[in-house]
């Protein structure tokens, strides 16, 4: 059995679900820089935190999973240039999560808790916040863009 369009459904599915939890995060995390009142702040934040843990992380892990398995299924070597640079921005996406954003969430999470809310957006603002948050998505198209053209 040709096992590939099964290999790349799994993945393109897997993908979606991270893209749209990466998506919805992050346009929830830009309306709370935006917000208004405190409430609007802590409804959008609190979206941001579901679409994290319900789609984002989730869906992460196993578009990775399933993105080596097709690799495997399709005979590509991780070699390859344009499957070694993806394996290697995905990583970094990944490590910029756990230890980048996952330390300044704990920030965030902290000033909320405290009812700190011009901490959290003075956080949310953040130049490097904001600047680490454009490259991250820009990386992010950058692989979608590998995956779809596989140049070389």
């Amino acid at each position: 059995m040709d096992w590939r369009p099964l290999a790349v459904l799994i993945h393109v599915l897997a993908a979606f679900w991270y893209v749209a939890g990466y998506v919805g995060t992050n346009l929830c995390t830009e309306l709370a820089r935006r917000a208004t009142t405190d409430d609007e702040c802590r409804i959008a934040l609190g979206f941001s935190n579901r679409f994290d843990r319900w789609l984002n992380a989730p869906g992460g892990t196993v578009t990775s999973l399933s993105g080596l398995i097709a690799v495997w299924v399709f005979g590509y070597a991780l070699a390859t240039p344009w499957v070694a640079l993806a394996v290697a921005l995905f990583a970094g996406i990944v490590l910029l999560g756990i230890f980048f954003w996952g330390r300044f969430g704990r920030r965030v999470d902290t000033a909320v808790a405290a009812g700190d809310w011009t901490g959290v957006r003075s956080l949310l603002t953040e130049p490097r916040i904001v600047l680490v948050s454009r490259i991250e998505n820009a990386v992010v198209l950058a692989i979608v863009v590998l995956m779809v053209l596989r140049p070389g």
